[in-house]
């Protein structure tokens, strides 16, 4: 998703998506005009609280979709990641490239503004999103997504820098930041590097953008878009360094703009596609590990705008309905994001090995996890 403090700059290359025949990703925005991205996208409103155990933020268009001041942020919910329905109340705003993420009793919202999801009463509020630099000034972050959390709770998210700070770099970073203490998600400050790409080093021609960081059962994966290509970089901690040297191309002209989550039948993984600009869906497909090659047949389409009444539906952002990491001290969120909070165990297994209760939490390597039975036999997820 793409925030900056005072203006957008979803840019995800869009020379290199016309270097292929497929169109993968979200508009580059030249910035909405008059309009400040950093800003509430609404003034509120109630939703049936989403139960299902997969979320998906994302946005449609209908016409000049090159233009993000045409996009709308939706959000869906779905129990085997292949049939999506929106969440009852949820009414959709202005708003580019969005991401979800879950927290104790809140759900967060990015893409036009901060949304937040009170999911004890449905309550639907809105505030400013910015992000800074570690010296404390505004930086126009592009492509944001949540990545994950920090032990203390914080949030972190991944990001590319402003078109105009690497316009001509023979190499593109990716960057991280992590939640400032009190804001509750509305602020952020740039706190590494996950990983710098030389653009001579992919498997193919273009600029990597739109990142987005996922677990997939055993290591940290992290996803970039090169034009309707997918290529991924795998580390042990969220926050990298992610290496080089375990770069993969995961799809060629299969879909861009990607985000990855572990599900039934291994990582779940979802990628924009279509023929124009003016008529793209999202795909998923499923794998063992989400770092592999993964043929374009295997995509298969999960969600079109035609429900809508629009092109496009677009920029997937997956979040996991769990609690995910209660904020500490050192986090220091507002009661409204801790209070339904699930209490954890000190420890959980890696994802899939084996557990003794149904129902039980842990914690592994900062991702909270559920015993649940899969198949007869009681495992983490």
């Amino acid at each position: 998703m793409t925030r900056a403090l005072h203006r957008l700059a979803v840019g995800c290359a869009l020379a290199s998506a016309l270097l292929a025949a497929p169109v993968a990703l979200s508009a580059p925005a030249s910035a909405i005009v008059g309009h400040d991205p950093g800003a509430p996208g609404h003034s509120g409103f109630t939703v049936t609280p989403p139960s299902a155990p997969y979320v998906m933020a994302f946005h449609t268009c209908s016409t000049s979709c090159e233009d993000p001041a045409n996009h709308t942020i939706r959000l869906a919910q779905s129990t085997d990641g292949a049939s999506w329905t929106d969440v009852p109340g949820w009414q959709a705003y202005r708003g580019s490239v969005p991401d979800a993420f879950r927290r104790g009793s809140t759900m967060y919202v990015i893409g036009a503004g901060l949304s937040r999801i009170d999911l004890a009463t449905g309550k639907v509020t809105a505030s400013r999103f910015s992000v800074k630099k570690a010296d404390g000034s505004p930086t126009m972050a592009r492509d944001i997504s949540f990545a994950g959390q920090l032990p203390d709770g914080r949030l972190v998210i991944t990001y590319v820098p402003s078109m105009q700070d690497v316009a001509g770099a023979s190499e593109i970073p990716v960057l991280i930041a992590t939640e400032d203490v009190g804001s509750d998600a509305a602020s952020f400050t740039s706190s590494g590097t996950a990983i710098t790409i030389p653009k001579s080093s992919l498997p193919v021609v273009g600029e990597p953008t739109d990142p987005d960081i996922f677990f997939n059962g055993s290591q940290w994966v992290l996803y970039v878009s090169v034009g309707s290509n997918l290529v991924s970089y795998t580390a042990s901690s969220v926050t990298g360094p992610f290496s080089l040297s375990t770069q993969a191309l995961v799809s060629r002209d299969a879909g861009g703009v990607p985000a990855g989550v572990v599900g039934a039948g291994g990582v779940w993984t979802y990628v924009n596609y279509g023929p124009t600009r003016e008529s793209i869906e999202i795909r998923r497909a499923v794998s063992a590990t989400g770092v592999a090659s993964i043929p374009s047949g295997s995509f298969s389409t999960v969600l079109t705008g035609a429900a809508y009444g629009a092109t496009t539906a677009e920029s997937p952002g997956i979040a996991e309905n769990v609690p995910g990491t209660a904020c500490g001290a050192g986090c220091a969120a507002t009661s409204s994001s801790t209070s339904s909070a699930t209490a954890t165990s000190a420890a959980a297994g890696k994802p899939g090995s084996r557990c003794r209760k149904a129902g039980a939490k842990g914690t592994y390597q900062g991702r909270t996890l559920t015993c649940t039975r899969v198949k007869g036999k009681l495992v983490w997820r």
